[in-house]
This record gives C-alpha cells, sequence and structure tokens, in this order.
C-alpha cells in the first residue's frame, strides 16, 4: 500500500510539472511566432517606406518619372514610380542599381495564394523592348490585401488613383492586410502614410500659394481584421 500511495503522489508530481511546463512552452512558442510575425511585418511596411521616401521625378522629362496608380480588379490596387532605393532589388538585377522603376502589386501565385510582390524594370526605357516578361519577386507571402492612396498637393486631398504625369502625389498611404483566409490567426490591417520630398518641393515651384504641407509620415497597427467590410472590399478603417 505504501508503494502504491508512493507511486501514486509521485505520478500526480509529475503530471502537475509537465503540465506547467507545457503551459510554459506553448506560451514561449506563441510569443515567439508573434514576434517573427511582426517583425516580417514592420520589415515590410519599412521598405514601403524607403521606396517611396526614395522617389526621383524629373520635371523636364516626366514621362520617364511619373508615378503611376492603378486598381486591378479582383486583386487590389497597383503602383509604380522612380525610386533610388536598392531595397528588394536582388544580385541578378544590380545593374539596375541606384536608380529603376519599381512595380508593386498583389500577385497570386500557382495555387492561387496572393502574395506582394515587387518586378523591377530600367528607369529609362519606359518600354520594353526585350518582349521579356519582367520576374515578380516576392516582397511577403503573407499578405492577402493591399490598397493605395495618394495625397494631391495642390489641395491635400486623398485619390484611389494617381494619374498625373506632370506632377508626383504629395503622399502615398499604403494598407496591408497581413494573413490569410483559413490561417489561424486573424488577419491584421497596417496602414502607414509616407512623404515624398520631391514632391512638395516641385509643386512649390509650379504651383502658385504651395508652400509644403505637414507631415503624413506614420503608421497605424489596427486591431485583428474583422468580418465586417466595405463595399469596395477594403477592410473597415477608424
Amino acid at each position: 500500500m505504501e508503494v502504491l500511495l508512493a507511486v501514486a503522489i509521485l505520478g500526480i508530481l509529475i503530471t502537475c510539472v509537465y503540465s506547467t511546463w507545457n503551459a510554459a512552452l506553448t506560451s514561449w512558442r506563441r510569443g515567439s511566432e508573434a514576434s517573427d510575425v511582426f517583425q516580417r511585418q514592420r520589415i515590410v511596411m519599412e521598405t514601403l517606406k524607403e521606396l517611396t521616401q526614395s522617389i526621383i521625378f524629373f520635371s523636364s522629362t516626366p514621362t520617364l518619372y511619373t508615378v503611376v496608380g492603378t486598381q486591378t480588379p479582383g486583386l487590389g490596387d497597383s503602383v509604380s514610380f522612380v525610386t533610388a532605393s536598392d531595397a528588394f532589388l536582388p544580385p541578378s538585377e544590380a545593374a539596375d542599381a541606384g536608380i529603376r522603376r519599381v512595380i508593386i502589386s498583389l500577385e497570386r501565385d500557382q495555387y492561387g495564394r496572393t502574395y506582394l510582390a515587387i518586378v523591377n524594370r530600367p528607369a529609362l526605357s519606359p518600354d520594353d523592348q526585350s518582349g521579356e516578361q519582367p520576374q515578380a519577386h516576392v516582397i511577403s507571402m503573407d499578405v492577402s490585401g493591399f490598397y493605395v492612396r495618394y495625397r494631391d498637393p495642390r489641395d491635400g486631398s486623398w485619390n484611389d488613383k494617381w494619374e498625373e504625369a506632370n506632377l508626383p502625389p504629395a503622399a502615398i498611404e499604403y494598407t496591408v492586410v497581413f494573413g490569410q483566409q483559413g490561417d489561424q490567426v486573424r488577419p491584421v490591417v497596417v496602414t502607414r502614410a509616407v512623404d515624398i520630398p520631391v514632391a512638395m518641393t516641385l509643386a512649390s515651384a509650379t504651383i502658385p500659394g504651395i508652400e509644403g504641407a505637414s507631415s503624413t509620415n506614420g503608421v497605424q497597427t489596427l486591431k485583428s481584421l474583422g468580418a465586417q467590410s466595405n463595399p469596395g472590399g477594403l477592410p473597415t478603417m477608424p
């Protein structure tokens, strides 16, 4: 009886220790995963900021440096501009280092999973004469939505598209939906508005009455994406 009692007490102690260790290990794993996800999100938003702040625009040849913002049905928005940043420039395309045209958009892989992609093109060649399809490089595979707005330097209004050939927007606002449908973790929406330094300089020189605008640089992380969304597909934001 004493041996049985000792074995029972030992079993209870082992169970308690294992339960405590397992709970601590689970919490550590969740915290580590959350930290990794946050770090990847931060890298994506910081890279978008770096690319945008390094936009190049010369009014003497606006057709080569125009900022183009369009919308792709079923995927979201796409933005194209010339930048001096080398962010997300693979070694195979190092010849474009220093100045290149980038196209940032949401794409789908062969399995139908969406991802945020970047395409690099020579900045001084508006038309690709080679006939080859440029390669899209992955910025993040954990993105299910990408939306862009543009601030008009003339009146400060925000627009969903940008088709001004002779003037870049004063700022670009990125809204990125991190997470995929079916994931255990609910999607998270991050919005960041980035000023374009060269835009206000050009606007001040060419448009009377414009002296510059207050900075819009900032980042806002929303709570987990809820089930509600607007008719246009953009998650509801405050």
